[in-house]
């Protein structure tokens, strides 16, 4: 099963609730997440890399993964590896004049244009390596390591109060994402998310949403539809580690319908095909079975489906 395209991530942190003299805590850093964890005047600060979709996505794995390895630990910010001339020449291995000349505009200008600097430091500009260096991916260079950039940055910091709170409350970190994206339905998934993010404000909404059967107790994966939409996309943003998420869609009247979908290998799931669905099947055309029936007797909504 085909999905999203999975990139790497790396992620640098500043933190709390955990310390360099703690060796256990070192350890599992180290050991499960082939990270480090250094001090700097009194600042901790944690690198970790995680896979995702982009650069969101993989922040919201990590932050549950590192919860429940390390429950005490707090993710404060994201830091962002400022950088002047010379570093960037230095990484990038090209000479100052070089990146002088990136910066005025007067090379490379087929391409987008360098970005802003983040401030100043002294009297000369700095920028956000994660900046640059998406901006070198243009012409296949930089270091290859794809780090968050000020807006993604801006993001998830914005978010990390927020995840970390809901984990406080024993809920799961809602995920959300669209079946498909790029068409003149584009509008209509958004009204979906909309309407289902209105509803898991009130309270116990969530939690019963949670109960859905899945495999990651502490992530939810939320695809929103159309019913057009094919069953195969919706599955196809289920995520690399995962194997269930919940289909959210409108109904014929508009109603807000909610139908956990798996992968094939998704345990206790009744195969579509046993539905009579195939490979192409619709959301429109699981919801007419809901309705129906394969043989004139509804399928309960909330019965877990696998694509197989």
């Amino acid at each position: 099963m085909g999905g999203w395209g999975v990139m790497e991530y790396e992620f640098h942190f500043v933190v709390d609730g955990i310390d360099v003299g703690d060796d256990e805590a070192v350890g599992i850093v180290h050991d499960t997440f082939d990270g480090v964890l250094t001090r700097h005047r009194g600042r901790h600060f944690l690198d970790v890399s995680e896979g995702g979709a982009n650069a969101i996505d993989a922040a919201h794995r990590i932050v549950v993964r590192l919860r429940k390895s390390l429950p005490g630990l707090r993710l404060l910010r994201t830091d962002p590896d400022l950088v002047g001339v010379s570093d960037i020449a230095e990484r990038a291995e090209r000479t100052r004049q070089n990146v002088q000349q990136w910066v005025s505009g007067e090379r490379r200008q087929d391409k987008l244009p360098f970005p802003d600097p983040e401030g100043i430091a002294g009297r000369s500009p700095v920028w956000r390596w994660g900046d640059v260096n998406a901006w070198l991916a243009q012409f296949g260079e930089g270091d290859g390591v794809h780090t968050p950039t000020r807006d993604e940055a801006l993001t998830i910091d914005f978010m990390l109060p927020k995840w970390q709170r809901t984990l406080d409350d024993g809920l799961p970190l809602v995920h959300f994402t669209t079946a498909e994206s790029g068409d003149d339905r584009d509008q209509e998934r958004e009204t979906v998310q909309r309407l289902l993010e209105g509803t898991l404000a009130f309270p116990g909404v969530l939690e019963r949403i949670a109960a859905i059967p899945r495999t990651e107790q502490q992530r939810l994966t939320v695809v929103c539809a159309v019913l057009p939409d094919r069953l195969s996309s919706v599955v196809s943003r289920i995520g690399h580690d995962e194997v269930w998420a919940v289909l959210a869609f409108r109904g014929v009247d508009g109603e807000l319908r909610l139908q956990p979908v798996g992968t094939a290998k998704a345990p206790g799931a009744v195969l579509v095909s046993s539905l009579g669905l195939g490979r192409d099947a619709t959301v429109g055309d699981l919801l007419l079975v809901q309705t129906n029936g394969p043989d004139g007797t509804p399928v309960t909504p909330i019965t877990p489906v696998g694509l197989d």
